[in-house]
């Protein structure tokens, strides 16, 4: 029998983080959720079980990424794989209107978080020599035009410092992997995580039909399938990579979309 692993994900109290917390409880292993939503947290946490436990973490701070793992360590004895999940949409509008604070805030969520979890997550690995790390990044890592300037800027550094992390954390038997998720039906693709982000959804997922080859949106568990798969022996040699989840978005315009000659059978023998 498998031995069960413990899991780290931040901003584990919803969306994809949540996704994420109730697969690895659901393949066996123990999942550490950490967020600042307390209560949503400690309610998932009560659903899920005993493998489960909610811990309060901010990401900007580095003091709460050295409990979280040193919290894993004690009480689990070892830390196997960090999710780095938690961010925000970031700061909208023109960047000449964009206050440097707001810049600096969005920044810390989305990208200095990063850099913290895999700081403090190798550390607790590294005695062990082994270890998983999957950041979640975004197609908007790699392409313009799907989000806020400063959530593009900083999602492709994600990608850039994943690959970058996992030429020197491998040789510690430590693998760092991303995922970048496509249009996926969470709060944060709505910009609020109270419960109006179901009413924003709703009109938000018509806008997403045509845009992509499969006409849908993608869901939470859809990108923890992933997630998980990275986050385990299954991908034992897979490291440094961006695994895209996006549903045909970054493979271009749909066939229903190109133009009529395209799509019809014209013979070229005659």
């Amino acid at each position: 029998m498998a031995e069960r692993r413990v899991c780290l994900v931040t901003g584990g109290a919803s969306g994809i983080g949540e996704a994420c917390a109730r697969a690895f409880v659901a393949r066996g292993d123990i999942v550490i959720i950490g967020d600042i939503q307390d209560a949503k947290a400690s309610t998932l946490a009560q659903a899920l079980g005993p493998k489960a436990l909610a811990l309060r973490l901010d990401v900007r701070e580095e003091h709460d990424f050295e409990n979280a793992c040193r919290i894993a360590q004690e009480r689990y004895g070892k830390l196997d794989v960090l999710v780095n999940n938690a961010a925000i949409i970031g700061t909208l509008g023109p960047i000449a209107s964009i206050p440097v604070e707001e810049w600096d805030y969005s920044q810390a969520v989305i990208l200095r978080s990063v850099f913290l979890g895999i700081k403090h997550a190798a550390r607790a690995m590294t005695p062990k020599q082994a270890g998983s790390i999957v950041n979640v990044a975004s197609v908007a890592s790699l392409m313009g035009g799907y989000s806020p300037h400063i959530y593009a800027a900083c999602k492709a550094a994600v990608v850039q410092l994943t690959k970058s992390v996992s030429l020197e954390l491998v040789e510690q038997g430590i693998r760092v992997n991303a995922v970048c998720p496509g249009n996926i039906e969470t709060p944060i693709h709505t910009g609020v995580t109270d419960e109006r982000w179901k009413a924003r959804m709703a009109k938000i997922r018509d806008l997403h039909v045509d845009e992509q080859a499969m006409p849908r949106m993608g869901q939470p568990q859809e990108i923890a399938s992933a997630v998980c798969w990275l986050a385990s022996d299954e991908s034992s040699y897979v490291n440094g990579h961006a695994l895209v989840v996006d549903g045909g978005l970054l493979a271009g315009r749909p066939w229903r979309q190109q133009p009529a000659f395209l799509r019809e059978f014209h013979p070229t023998r005659k």
